[in-house]
Parts: C-alpha cells; sequence; structure tokens
C-alpha cells in the first residue's frame, strides 16, 4: 500500500505554514525547531525566511551586477561650512559674521571662513544604503554557510562568489558609501523614496523599487505561491517522511480549530504552538510536549505494593517485580536511574480551559503508516495517554469517565483495512468506551481548510 508521497506532505505543509505565520498565529520556535533548512541556522520568523526570498530574486542580482559600475558616480550636494578659526585664515571669510563674533569677543583674531564640503546624505544615498545594508545583513549571516556550502538553491546567486565580495568591499570600504550615514539611525521617509524613484540615474531608480518590494514582503504582500515556492524548493529539508507527515497533520488539525474558534497571535516564547478563544473557551495546542498535563507513574509508590503479598494476580506481581528488578540493575551497572512505571509525551495535545480550568482534553498521536500492526501500535499509544493523563487534580479519566470530556485522535496515512460499519464520522464504535476515539487520514483532512 502506497504511502501519501513525501513532496505532496512537503506543498502541504509549507502552503500552511504561510497561512498561519502570516499572521502571527503559529509559535515561530515551532517552525524552527520542527523544519530544517539547508545550511541555514536559525529560521526565527517570517521575515528572516522573507529577507532570504528578497536577497535571491532576480531582480537584486540584476541590481548587484551593475552596482560596481554605477557606484562611481554617486550623487553628492555641494555645502559651504562656516569653521570658525582663531588667528588664521582659510577660504572665503564670511565678514559679516566674523565682525559680529570679533566684537561679541572683543577678539579681532577670530575668523569664520566658509569651506566647500560635500553632502553625502542625500534622499537617494539614505534609499540606496539601506537597501544595501539589508542585502549585505543576508549575505554576511544568514547566506553565510550556504554560501560555502554551495546549495543549489542559491540558484543565480550562488554563481556570482565574485559579485558578492564586491558587494561586501563596497558597504564596508568604499569611501563615498561609507560616508552615507549609518542605516540603523534613520527612517526612510515616503519623500526619500519618491525622490529616489524619480531620479535620473537608474542606480537610485531601481534602488527605491527594490525597497518597495522588500517593504512589500515585510507587509506579507507576498503572493502565497511565491512564499511555497521558497519554502517547498528552496529551503524546506525534511529530515523524514514520518516528520513531514506529523507536521501535516498537525497543521490540518489547526486549520481545523480555525474554522470553528477564533486564533490569536502567540509569541515566540510561549510553550503552545497556537492558541485559540470562543464562547469563553481558552484552547491551547502543543506539538510533542506534555503541555500542563502529566503522562508518568513514578516507579518508588509502587515498590511497596510489589513486594508485598497483597497483589493476588500473579502476572500483575512479576510484571512489577521484573520492572523493579530491571531498574536495579540499571542502576548497578550503568549509574542511571528509572524512575518510571511508564512515561510518554504524544505528538499532540489540545487543552480546553475555561478560567484556567482544564474542561476537555484531546490527545492525539500521528502514524506515516497504513498497516494493521501499526495502527494497533498507535491505538494502544494513545488509549494509555488517554487512561495515564493527569494533572494535579489526579487523572483526568475517571472510572466512568465521568464530568469530563477526553477524546483520542489518530492520525493515520491510509485506513482503508478498517470496516465501514465500525465506523462513523471516523468514530470508533463502542458505547462502552470511556472517551471518544476519532481516526483521521489524508482524505479526511484533504476538506479542512
Amino acid at each position: 500500500m502506497s504511502k501519501t508521497p513525501q513532496g505532496e506532505l512537503v506543498k502541504s505543509v509549507a502552503s500552511e505554514m504561510v497561512s498561519f505565520l502570516k499572521n502571527g498565529e503559529i509559535n515561530p520556535g515551532f517552525v524552527e525547531s520542527n523544519l530544517e533548512f539547508k545550511g541555514i541556522d536559525r529560521i526565527q520568523d517570517l521575515e528572516s525566511i522573507l529577507r532570504i526570498h528578497f536577497v535571491l530574486s532576480d531582480e537584486v542580482v540584476d541590481f548587484l551586477e551593475e552596482l560596481p559600475k554605477r557606484v562611481r558616480r554617486i550623487k553628492t550636494e555641494s555645502e559651504k561650512e562656516q569653521i570658525r578659526r582663531k588667528g588664521e585664515i582659510r577660504g572665503r571669510v564670511n565678514w559679516s559674521r566674523t565682525v559680529v563674533e570679533q566684537k561679541r569677543s572683543n577678539d579681532r583674531s577670530i575668523f569664520y571662513s566658509e569651506n566647500p564640503s560635500k553632502n553625502y546624505n542625500v534622499s537617494e544615498n539614505l534609499v540606496l544604503k539601506k537597501l544595501l545594508s539589508i542585502i549585505y545583513v543576508v549575505l554576511d549571516n544568514d547566506l553565510e554557510k550556504p554560501l560555502e556550502m554551495d546549495y543549489n538553491w542559491l540558484k543565480r546567486l550562488g554563481e556570482e562568489r565574485e559579485l558578492i565580495n564586491y558587494l561586501k568591499n563596497i558597504y564596508r570600504r568604499n569611501v563615498h558609501v561609507e560616508r552615507i550615514k549609518d542605516p540603523e539611525s534613520y527612517v526612510l521617509s515616503e519623500r526619500d523614496v519618491s525622490i529616489a524613484e524619480n531620479s535620473r540615474k537608474q542606480l537610485y531608480k531601481e534602488a527605491a523599487n527594490l525597497w518597495n518590494k522588500y517593504r512589500r514582503l515585510m507587509d506579507s504582500e507576498m503572493e502565497d505561491e511565491e512564499m511555497e515556492e521558497l519554502l517547498n524548493e528552496t529551503l524546506i529539508l525534511p529530515g523524514d517522511a514520518p516528520t513531514m507527515f506529523e507536521l501535516y497533520a498537525v497543521f490540518k488539525y489547526l486549520k481545523k480549530l480555525k474554522n470553528e474558534f477564533e486564533i490569536q497571535k502567540i509569541e515566540g516564547g510561549s510553550s503552545q504552538i497556537a492558541r485559540f478563544e470562543g464562547n469563553g473557551t481558552e484552547i491551547l495546542v502543543y506539538h510533542d510536549s506534555t503541555g500542563g498535563i502529566r503522562f508518568f507513574e513514578g516507579l518508588d509508590k509502587f515498590r511497596e505494593d510489589f513486594e508485598s503479598e497483597d497483589i493476588e494476580n500473579e502476572y500483575l506481581v512479576r510484571f512489577g517485580k521484573s520492572t523493579i528488578k530491571h531498574a536495579e540493575m540499571i542502576k548497578g551497572l550503568l549509574d542511571k536511574d528509572v524512575s518510571s512505571m511508564y512515561s510518554g509525551r504524544p505528538d499532540m495535545l489540545v487543552e480546553h480551559r475555561e478560567d484556567g480550568d482544564l474542561k476537555k482534553l484531546f490527545i492525539g498521536e500521528v502514524k506515516y503508516s497504513g498497516s494493521e500492526h501499526t495502527f494497533s501500535t498507535g491505538l494502544k499509544e494513545l488509549v494509555q495517554y488517554l487512561y495515564f493523563a493527569q494533572d494535579d487534580d489526579g487523572y483526568k479519566l475517571g472510572e466512568e469517565g465521568e464530568n469530563f470530556e477526553l477524546k483520542g485522535i489518530l492520525f493515520m496515512d491510509k485506513k482503508e483495512f478498517l470496516e465501514v460499519e465500525r465506523l462513523e464520522e471516523n468514530r470508533v464504535m463502542d458505547d462502552s468506551l470511556p472517551f471518544k476515539i476519532e481516526i483521521y487520514d489524508p482524505e479526511d483532512l484533504k476538506g479542512v481548510g
């Protein structure tokens, strides 16, 4: 039975990630820790991805190719600088100001003279240096390692090593560019950009056009197709297909929640990957995390019970004693503590809270497979999570499952082997269960959005 192609998973993950990243609706730390980018150490947010995309564009590379011959004719404005000197005259004397100062100070050795100078901080140059600073930072920081590794996703830029070195030298050492003030010290005005756009020099026209393009990118006006191309074809490196399928399932479930609740902006330092609100309920979504729930059974609290003679079930006695003996042997041989009878961490956790109190708990497990054996394994893990989930108030599954909604969600790549009559709207049809279990595959999730 063939699995969902990895390329299809990557395309879907890229598309969904664009949607959530654009509006700050997903934790960028989640993106960074789960998606590997070729040769790039840190992708902190959407802006860092967009900056790289901008510098890789043909328009920027074309601009850099023309830069060496154009930068020699950089624009300046002449200024007459008034310099106060004592005992000497250099340049043309400003007699009106000199006479006033001599009378005021009663010192006839003071003179004001006019010395011509060049002003580099004209609007056109401010636009140019701001643009060059963005390109320089991306080349010198974000793309330093990829350029060394010569990745093919660098496209034309990867073939322009001399041009890249030239740009760095221009920015750091060119006498004219250096005299334009530090780009971090000013904010470009609309007037500055307009003046550059209407300049007779192509250097400034193109600089202004590229600046406007960059600004549109930062304002999230980039077309989704462009963004998906960047993520799908140039930057995303799927470490393995099961991981991509896991992300696919998580993004699709977030989209499902977004159709029902209002998604909130989320900061990078949050432990959740996403947060929703609606009807007085706050929904917190976690990936590969226990969130506010524990899935852990300490070994010590069972030790005394299993060493007593009170347990009549011989299997439970042997299971407990074998677990305890294993822990003792590991301590003796490896000097490592085995502290749990059971511990786990689900692929996805969804907490529904009202006034901070947990009201519903949905637990998700993801398996990139369509085999009955993997289905059985995933279902077993999911059921264990449901039975062992607990917080400070104790187990979330009561003896009869009373007063609490608990649901398990199993994402499979294929589920054709399941008999249709055993399923109704993806639910396991067993009234004896103290919880609900839903089963999804990509066909079920394609309609979400």
